[in-house]
C-alpha cells in the first residue's frame, strides 16, 4: 500500500535529479524516462493495490478435490 506511494515519489525525485545538478555526462532523457516509469507504476500500484478482490495473498485454501 504505502510502498507504491513512495516509489511513485521516488520516481519523482529521479525526474528531477537532472536538473538538480546531476552530472553533464550522464545521459539525461534516460534517466528520464526510468523516473517516469518508476513513478507511473508506483503510483498505479499504489491507487490499484486497494481495489483488488476481497481475498488477500495470504489466504490460501486447500485445492478442491477431484471427483
Amino acid at each position: 500500500m504505502w510502498q507504491g506511494w513512495v516509489n511513485g515519489f521516488l520516481g519523482l525525485w529521479i525526474v528531477l535529479l537532472p536538473f538538480l545538478g546531476l552530472p553533464q555526462n550522464i545521459d539525461r532523457p534516460i534517466i528520464i524516462a526510468i523516473g517516469i516509469i518508476v513513478a507511473i507504476a508506483g503510483f498505479w500500484c499504489a491507487t490499484f493495490k486497494g481495489k483488488r478482490s476481497s481475498v488477500s495473498d495470504t489466504d490460501i485454501s486447500p485445492p478442491a478435490e477431484r471427483v
